[in-house]
């Protein structure tokens, strides 16, 4: 699982162990329609969503953003490697 990092308020801290106190460790929001520790199906629904508002909305829409966070932080790299390569070959089974 990957986490994103946003810098908080306090950031003029001067050594090495402040400055990364500054900074604040994020993962995806709770959803209610995953509420289950095994997060394989919002993971795989990310991804779709994502695909699907790029599709639908165009690749400058900032919102499908998003959804790319999610994914990253939820699924696995080599997953998602896969789905890509899918995705490219036209043998991707998911909706898009």
């Amino acid at each position: 699982m990957q986490f994103f990092m946003s810098k908080s308020k306090n950031s003029d801290k001067s050594t090495t162990v402040d400055t990364m106190s500054a900074y604040k460790m994020e993962t995806a929001p709770f959803d209610p329609r995953f509420p289950n520790q095994n997060v394989t199906r919002y993971c795989y629904q990310s991804y779709l969503d994502y695909h699907r508002c790029q599709k639908k909305r165009g690749e400058n829409f900032e919102p499908c953003n998003y959804f790319k966070k999610v994914y990253k932080s939820m699924c696995p790299n080599a997953w998602v490697e896969k789905w890509d390569d899918q995705r490219e070959s036209g043998t991707f089974p998911g909706r898009i």
